[in-house]
């Protein structure tokens, strides 16, 4: 019954996304992307065979295809490619960082591939207005937390669900190998300030041309190394103004399993909301991470303010697992000197603590960088 219902419902979205598949013109292709170079320095206790500063780059060119048939169809697809003269320390992907194909239309949009998931396109946090490289959620931690510092084992340092956040254990908070899985994502159309959306994906730890097999003898994933499978996320997501007052609120959440019977599922959740007025903008939010490697919470909060091409923010993150302890004070400010052409500042303040070595590192980050996108 499963299998029949699942079948029919494929029948009824094809029907409904190739109606009218007359082309009307040649798909647009545009080539967009941005070349970001960093100078840090960092402070901090942890400091054995560390170097105080480092310079650091970040280049993607990304491919837009977009068409629409005559039917109404909106139909195309993007390629980020990674574009530095190293592979990308997020392990995001040898070559690009997401791959997706679309189609749209007034019943709403459908993304199939490597890409971000419904819940963190979704999610509201101080994050999404922070200056500079993204506050609590920007490039600090690349100067800071190199060298795999053992007191943030298991320690939540960004304000993102575990999908995002790249793993919970040694060094894996800095990967982001999950935040791209292959999956299915739909969003709804926007209706009375309201839109949701929902992401299927299969494995956690399959993107690009990877499948499952059980077949240790190839080179396939395994359906058995320890990522998380079946894993459904999703938000709801609302936005409206009143007067002069702008509202933004989220909640957002994702469900998995765990491929090993002796590990913990996936269930994470978070709700959040800014407010505008007069340039300035007030965000707060509250994260769980009910059931997984690492059970425990965060809550962010973070005041910013635009006027013309300067902008400026200070956001906040607090969190505590039963691994570990951390926050994190970030000021930004960025200029937009030209177009496309930003340059910018931020300093981060950051305390870490695991709970079970007794392991601390307090240390400071100060972010130089100029931005160029394209």
């Amino acid at each position: 019954m499963k299998k029949i219902l699942l079948g029919t419902t494929g029948l009824v979205g094809a029907a409904f996304m190739f109606a009218g598949v007359a082309v009307a013109e040649t798909p647009k292709v545009t080539v967009g992307g941005f070349a970001d170079f960093q100078a840090g320095y960092i402070s901090d206790d942890s400091d054995a065979n560390e170097r105080s500063h480092g310079f650091r780059n970040d280049t993607e060119v990304i491919i837009n295809v977009d068409g629409k048939s005559e039917g109404g169809l909106e139909y195309g697809a993007e390629i980020a490619l990674e574009a530095d003269v190293s592979g990308d320390t997020d392990n995001e992907g040898v070559n690009a960082s997401r791959t997706f194909i679309y189609t749209g239309g007034q019943w709403g949009r459908i993304e199939w591939g490597s890409n971000v998931g419904a819940e963190q396109a979704l999610k509201v946090d101080a994050s999404n207005f922070a200056a500079a490289t993204g506050g609590i959620d920007g490039d600090w931690y690349r100067f800071a937390l190199s060298d795999g510092n053992n007191s943030t084992n298991g320690a939540i340092i960004r304000p993102r669900l575990a999908m995002a956040h790249g793993g919970l254990s040694g060094n894996g908070f800095q990967a982001e190998d999950t935040i791209n899985a292959t999956k299915i994502t739909y969003y709804t159309p926007r209706y009375a300030g309201f839109q949701a959306g929902i992401s299927y994906t299969p494995d956690s730890q399959v993107r690009g041309q990877g499948v499952n097999s059980r077949n240790a003898s190839t080179n396939l994933l395994a359906d058995n190394d320890g990522g998380y499978e079946n894993v459904f996320s999703g938000g709801l997501h609302w936005e409206g103004n009143f007067d002069q007052v702008g509202l933004a609120l989220a909640a957002t959440g994702e469900i998995g399993d765990n491929e090993l019977a002796a590990q913990q599922d996936l269930e994470t959740w978070q709700i959040g909301g800014n407010v505008t007025y007069a340039g300035f903008i007030f965000g707060a939010s509250y994260g769980d991470y009910t059931d997984t490697i690492a059970d425990g919470d965060y809550w962010t909060t973070g005041l910013g303010y635009d006027f013309g091409a300067f902008g400026t923010s200070i956001t906040y993150l607090d969190s505590e697992t039963n691994l570990a302890e951390f926050n994190n004070l970030v000021l930004g400010v960025d200029y937009k000197l030209a177009p496309g052409f930003t340059p910018y500042a931020e300093v981060s303040m950051f305390e870490a603590e695991d709970n079970g070595a007794n392991l601390d590192n307090d240390g400071t980050v100060v972010l130089v960088g100029t931005q160029l996108a394209f």
